[in-house]
């Protein structure tokens, strides 16, 4: 009884994997590190607030530019990414901790992260 638990544990596991979870090569890693936005405000704001997170691994953020991590999040639409980068979600703290962002720099950022070049 004990295995087929166990199997269907491991089996939901693989199961729950997705491509969403891939796993960043370290060429993406570097790319995201180097990645700024092209106005020079927003690279301001987003080297202070959103690089910690979204240029490391470990993190457990959706890396800059790094499709894998976002396709899924975009397919919920950007309102909702929008929302959640204003509120905060999960880890992320309400605003990214950009309290001077306007509304219009968090999507900003927000479109800027999830893009796979620089807009």
């Amino acid at each position: 009884m004990r295995t087929g638990v166990g199997m269907a544990l491991i089996v939901t596991g693989l199961w729950g994997c997705s491509a969403s979870t891939a796993e960043p090569a370290a060429a993406d890693l570097q790319r995201a590190q180097a990645m700024r936005p092209r106005d020079s405000h927003l690279a301001e704001r987003y080297e202070r607030s959103c690089m910690l997170c979204h240029t490391a691994r470990a993190s457990g953020a959706p890396l800059t530019g790094y499709a894998p991590h976002w396709n899924a999040r975009l397919a919920q639409g950007m309102a909702l990414l929008q929302k959640h980068a204003a509120d905060g979600f999960n880890a992320m703290p309400a605003r990214g901790q950009c309290n001077d962002c306007s509304a219009d720099d968090l999507r900003a950022l927000t479109q800027f992260m999830s893009a796979k070049e620089a807009p």
